[in-house]
């Protein structure tokens, strides 16, 4: 295979044009990054370009299948009739959010057996947290780009391109990715720090491409993508057919086999037991940088109400590094973003509990974030002084 295409999707209702990314790699450098086009369009497109030259490899960003029990529940035997419930139930589910879907307003996550696929708990072994396919609204939310890409694979198949790993291995050639596998970290929230990778060993994106990929996340995701896919097409064109049947049904992510074969993350000295921010579900994370996560408070005071948390444990933010406090500012200042976009509140109170004096309750460093919003309380008035209300209301003395 010659050509490497990687796409950074989109499962947003409307304005996806903007956020769906296509990298192209030939020869060794990056020929295209572009935007524009929306789900169908850019499916058109690729069936398109394949007929002109099929001799191409193409990622796409989001999940191929659900988990095995939730396609057997439903009768699906193979990945095509998952594809088709997508399809046919698809907009319903994002509509309606029944468990066990979940991310929705008054929609908690449910209590499963498995969030995951097979592949999803692989890439957590090597230390990536990949969303459930089942949460379909909150921040970093993969469930609703899914569900609206998986009929597309059916188009794609019925147009000529084998799906890997459910179908013989021809070209043109369709595989999953998962671009924090492929870029390894880096805070891509961050214009700097996009910039400060890209020039750090991609000589493959040139000048002119550089400061496009460095433009947004997305155009980073399938810029970086498309060169790791096209540094390791030996191993993409050694693919073969799956014959396990849990991968036929649910998917495999690709990765590069350097990063498969490697050794897992060493086992760092075990978290204190009883801390519950050391032992965190993988899907209850919102968001994360290099050294933090930030998850939904379990006992939110408002709308929204958000931690943001760091890896190691510590029992105070005064006990990280300057450098790791950086990470978690940044990632707050990150969360609060997304809060407004997606709660509009009024405004915010930011900040920590230092000590039991203090009323820390879980003796790990953590940021609180709560939206607040016109008419929460009687009197706003002091925000954060009421924690001593004796001595809050300076002003009437």
């Amino acid at each position: 295979m010659k050509r490497v295409i990687a796409v950074d999707w989109s499962g947003a209702k409307s304005g996806a044009r903007s956020r769906i990314w296509l990298a192209e790699v030939r020869d060794g450098t990056l020929m295209r990054l572009e935007s524009g086009r929306d789900r169908r369009e850019l499916v058109t497109h690729l069936i398109n370009d394949a007929k002109k030259d099929p001799d191409l490899v193409v990622g796409l960003d989001f999940a191929f299948s659900f988990p095995g029990w939730f396609a057997a529940e439903r009768g699906a035997r193979s990945v095509e009739d998952v594809w088709d419930l997508a399809a046919e139930q698809g907009e319903e589910w994002l509509r309606d959010c029944p468990p066990p879907f979940w991310g929705r307003p008054k929609k908690p996550k449910p209590d499963l057996n498995a969030h995951f696929r097979v592949t999803d708990d692989a890439a957590r072994a090597k230390g990536s947290f990949p969303k459930s396919v089942f949460q379909i609204g909150g921040a970093g939310a993969v469930g609703t780009g899914s569900i609206r890409g998986m009929p597309h694979l059916a188009t794609l198949r019925a147009a000529g391109f084998s799906i890997w790993p459910f179908h013989e291995v021809t070209a043109p050639l369709v595989i999953e990715i998962y671009p924090r596998l492929l870029t390894g970290p880096v805070n891509k929230s961050d214009p700097s720090a996009r910039k400060a990778f890209l020039a750090g060993g991609f000589p493959e994106i040139d000048g002119m491409f550089a400061g496009k990929a460095a433009s947004s996340d997305d155009a980073f995701d399938a810029a970086i993508s498309a060169v790791v896919m096209a540094r390791h097409l030996d191993d993409i064109s050694a693919l073969t057919a799956s014959r396990d049947p849990t991968e036929l049904l649910e998917g495999v992510i690709w990765w590069p086999r350097e990063i498969r074969e490697a050794p897992s993350p060493p086992v760092k000295a075990a978290p204190p037991a009883d801390c519950p921010f050391c032992h965190l579900p993988a899907d209850s994370v919102v968001a994360e940088s290099r050294h933090a996560l930030a998850i939904r408070d379990r006992y939110p005071v408002n709308n929204g109400h958000t931690l943001v948390i760091p890896k190691a444990h510590a029992e105070t933010f005064f006990d990280q590094s300057a450098k790791v406090q950086a990470d978690i500012w940044r990632l707050v200042t990150r969360v609060r973003d997304e809060l407004q976009s997606e709660f509009r509140p009024d405004g915010f109170n930011v900040g920590l509990n230092e000590g039991t004096a203090a009323g820390q309750t879980v003796q790990h460093a953590h940021v609180h974030i709560i939206p607040r919003s016109h008419g929460d309380v009687a009197d706003p008035k002091g925000g954060i002084r009421w924690v001593l209300p004796e001595r809050a209301a300076y002003w009437d003395e």
